[in-house]
């Protein structure tokens, strides 16, 4: 274990767009990271960005989906840096097509959804707990989806996704009286999303439909973990913020 100055935050599923926007503005915070991503080469150039910005980032190659998984990230992190600030879980995604109705969906797809987007949200959490507790102290933040509400589309990411709200929440609850905070980042489209998944409406579809006129761009959700992370947060806990343009307002 190395002696720690900077505050320390574990980012999974930080190869993607949205991960690694969130790993740039914790850097320029002034944050030491721990790096998780199920692919070695997304890692690496973020690694590089990481150091040309005077942060230091720890790589750990894991998919957190499993115990196994989840547990490489969060022993990486204490065994390295030697403590967890912060911990934000972005790793997610939907298997099978984007548009696939209920009556479509394969046990397989369902499983491999659901694990994806809360196991590796609840192992992370778990494991990271104990270190906050005797700290009494710790920023805890889910990336979620505006799709918790109830997706037409794609019934298995939604109902992952309203599981990792009530989870986030149920979690708030418990750990307040640690000093202890947690809240979900809930975002609408964004354009990496857009770029990246077929069948996924385009950017200007995202803009037409945005009050704003603008779809989210990976800095847009960057921004609400780093208010999250934030002393100006430090009263903010068991809440969903919606980055969406100004869909979604029930939310």
């Amino acid at each position: 274990m190395t002696e720690q100055t900077r505050p320390v935050a574990v980012v999974t599923g930080a190869g993607g767009g949205m991960g690694a926007a969130i790993a740039t503005r914790l850097v320029n915070a002034g944050y030491d990271l721990v790096l998780n991503d199920r692919r070695e080469a997304s890692l690496a150039p973020l690694v590089d960005k990481v150091g040309s910005a005077g942060g230091s980032a720890l790589a750990v190659v894991a998919d957190v989906a499993s115990r196994e998984g989840a547990a490489a990230v969060i022993d990486g992190a204490l065994a390295g840096p030697g403590r967890i600030d912060a911990l934000v879980t972005v790793a997610g995604g939907i298997k099978g097509p984007v548009k696939n109705p209920v009556w479509d969906i394969t046990p397989e797809q369902w499983s491999r959804t659901v694990a994806v987007n809360l196991d590796s949200a609840f192992h992370c959490v778990q494991l990271a707990l104990p270190s906050m507790m005797e700290r009494r102290a710790g920023r805890i933040v889910t990336i979620g989806s505006t799709s918790w509400g109830g997706s037409a589309d794609h019934a298995h990411y939604a109902a992952a996704k309203a599981g990792l709200v009530a989870l986030t929440r149920s979690v708030a609850t418990q750990v307040g009286p640690y000093g202890i905070t947690a809240n979900v980042i809930a975002p609408g489209g964004t354009v990496t999303m857009a770029a990246g998944l077929p069948g996924f409406p385009s950017a200007e579809e995202w803009a037409d439909r945005n009050p704003l006129g603008r779809p989210n761009a990976p800095e847009d959700i960057a921004g609400a973990v780093a208010f999250l992370l934030s002393e100006d947060a430090r009263n903010v806990s068991g809440h969903v913020l919606t980055v969406a343009g100004g869909l979604n307002p029930s939310l």
